[in-house]
């Protein structure tokens, strides 16, 4: 495509990176001004004339087009090297928008679950309209739609007067984006504008559920967990088995996801010991990166020093700092040339840590790597 790639920023960068994005994406003054700002201008003009832009969500960068222009969408495959069967996610500012996209009568539960969770990382599955082309919905006859917490997202929606399909701004298959660098790394000379929005506070996806059957069904666990959303509803919320062969309602459940291009490996903190020994017995030249918990006890006495680098940056009480951190950390240890494989210790599978271990053992498994210690893949 030849672009001259650009970073661009707003002045109201240092409000980015206070902790309650969700209340900056309600803030309608700053989503204004934020419209007057010559980056969102310059971000929507682009979009109108059916480019394609990176922009920041609460969840990830993303590589955003006209959902309603197939040429435009087209763009974001190629950028992206994504399969042209991989649905993509609609993103709205207003539910006024829904009416663009959805066919038939929004349900009591949809609307309540998006009176709840929206703006935020929930992302829903309604039947669509025949005028969304076929091209964002893979084929299908829906589409996957949410409203992301980030007042900057909000704003260029708002100003462009679209709605826009935004799947993560990275080369498909790596590490998904949570700062402007990493889009720049992946898609550098495919995309005109990247607008830089600071990274981004949940670092995982949204959550995609599907509400047509008897049961609510999360089709990809993310950034609003599954115990949440059976609270709120008050009934049981169930995790779809992941399809492999057929159509996907959902992003994130069929293709390689995630993944750095070095090895890596999950292990339960029970058997720490026997799986890095076997890895460094399998390649004693080889150095290694553990991503471990701060209160994890690792006897690195029993390990030749030299080839470990020991990274402590969550708290098993606090998954959701391994979420934010997640990709960034990948996409460091790929970087890192003294590293060669990359060891992940699991977290327990409940509220956020059921999406953040989704996505590690994904990474893990993306090319049939074996899984020792730990991991159901």
């Amino acid at each position: 495509m030849g672009y001259k790639t650009k970073i661009k920023k707003t002045e109201y960068q240092t409000k980015f990176q206070q902790q309650d994005i969700k209340k900056l994406a309600l803030d309608l003054k700053l989503r204004s001004d934020l419209k007057s700002d010559q980056a969102v201008i310059e971000a929507a003009e682009l979009l109108k004339e059916g480019e394609i832009v990176a922009l920041p969500t609460e969840t990830v960068y993303g590589l955003a087009a006209d959902a309603l222009n197939p040429e435009a969408v087209k763009k974001i495959f190629k950028a992206k090297g994504r399969p042209q069967d991989n649905p993509l996610i609609v993103h709205i500012a207003d539910q006024s928008q829904l009416e663009q996209l959805t066919a038939g009568k929004i349900s009591t539960k949809a609307r309540k679950l998006m009176q709840r969770f929206w703006p935020g990382p929930l992302t829903i599955i309604f039947p669509k309209k025949e005028e969304v082309p076929e091209t964002t919905s893979a084929g299908l006859e829906t589409i996957a739609v949410r409203m992301p917490a980030h007042p900057l997202m909000l704003a260029v929606i708002e100003s462009s007067g679209l709605t826009l399909a935004a799947p993560s701004a990275n080369t498909s298959g790596f590490p998904s984006p949570t700062r402007a660098e990493h889009v720049y790394n992946d898609l550098k000379g495919k995309i005109p504008l990247i607008l830089d929005g600071g990274f981004c506070h949940f670092g995982v996806e949204s959550t995609v559920i599907d509400l047509s059957g008897d049961q609510v069904r999360v089709l990809r666990p993310g950034g609003i967990s599954r115990e949440e959303i059976s609270r709120f509803l008050e009934e049981e919320v169930i995790l779809a088995a992941e399809l492999k062969n057929d159509k996907v309602l959902s992003p994130g459940m069929k293709y390689r996801h995630y993944a750095p291009e070095k090895k890596l490996y999950t292990f339960n903190f029970a058997d720490r010991i026997s799986v890095l020994n076997q890895a460094l017995k399998r390649a004693e030249n080889t150095r290694i990166a553990i991503i471990t918990a701060r209160e994890s006890e690792i006897d690195t006495g029993k390990l030749p020093d030299k080839n470990i680098k020991i990274l402590r940056v969550f708290d098993h009480k606090a998954p959701e700092e391994l979420a934010q951190k997640l990709f960034d950390l990948l996409r460091k240890m790929d970087a890192d040339q003294s590293i060669e494989e990359i060891y992940i210790e699991e977290l327990d599978r409940a509220g956020i840590g059921e999406a953040v271990m989704n996505r590690i053992y994904k990474a893990a498994a993306a090319d049939q790597y074996s899984q020792p210690g730990g991991g159901d893949n």
